[in-house]
């Protein structure tokens, strides 16, 4: 059964009301016992119904009751004159100043209906979009915990190439001082790049690292400074004996440009 349809469908206002037939009452009376949504809607309902009921109840004149003792002598019989004089000034007393006719009850019964079918559907509305409200927080909330997770499987993955690669430290060239990056370098040959403190790249330049390898350059790939990935991997070395960082035209470079190198470390 797919509820919220269930609930939307009108029957809970039609028992709220008391217009559902026997059976559909005790087949919706079943669904409460085993599903605490219907029965949270129906006890919204009939709550509604009561405040609606609580607004428009007519409050009787505080001398009505001494009237009415008054009117009714105990000791002479009533005869019918009497007695229609005394009802028709009774109902004068308890007839409320709104438009609301005593003489006419199907129509104000028509029209309490209509209104309190009103209220109730605008009770119900509330309580979907309270019950909605719960449900988008509770994915919210489901939600960053899922992206807190992923961070936390990132830090590990982070920290087990940190604990299983062999650390070198790049300094600052001459030109360069105070300049740190960190290479991490696994058994696999896989190359992990850390820069420290290195300033932010120019618009059309980026970071490329080179592994010297019997002595040449060898181009170890490019840093991606949008990448939230403060270790990021780069192109697997087999053997070098030292490695270094240029800045290059975005893209890399062949080649490095030397009077734009800005650390170096030996193995």
């Amino acid at each position: 059964m797919d509820i919220q349809s269930y609930i939307s469908s009108g029957v809970i206002e039609q028992y709220a009301l008391g217009n559902l037939p026997k059976e559909e009452a005790s087949i919706l009376e079943c669904v409460m016992k085993n599903n605490a949504e219907v029965a949270a809607a129906v006890f919204e309902a009939q709550k509604v119904l009561e405040e609606l009921s609580l607004v428009q109840k007519v409050e009787p004149p505080v001398k009505l009751k001494s009237q009415i003792f008054a009117k009714l002598n105990f000791e002479k019989p009533l005869n019918e004159t009497s007695t229609t004089e005394s009802i028709s000034t009774v109902e004068r007393e308890i007839k409320p100043k709104k438009e609301i006719s005593i003489s006419r009850p199907k129509s104000n019964y028509g029209w309490s209906m209509a209104a309190a079918s009103v209220v109730l559907m605008i009770g119900l509305g509330w309580s979907i979009y309270e019950n909605n409200s719960k449900v988008d927080k509770i994915i919210a909330l489901a939600k960053n915990n899922s992206e807190l997770e992923d961070k936390l499987n990132k830090v590990q993955q982070q920290n087990e190439i940190i604990v299983n690669s062999q650390l070198i430290d790049l300094k600052g060239v001459e030109s360069k001082p105070g300049m740190l990056a960190s290479v991490y370098w696994d058994n696999s040959k896989n190359v992990y790049l850390s820069l420290k403190n290195l300033p932010q790249a120019p618009a059309g330049k980026q970071y490329q690292l080179w592994a010297i390898v019997d002595g040449k350059p060898v181009d170890a790939g490019v840093y991606d400074q949008n990448n939230p990935e403060k270790l990021q991997k780069m192109k697997s070395i087999e053997n070098a004996q030292a490695f270094a960082i240029t800045l290059e035209n975005e893209g890399g470079s062949s080649t490095p440009t030397m009077d734009q190198m800005f650390v170096i470390g030996e193995i």
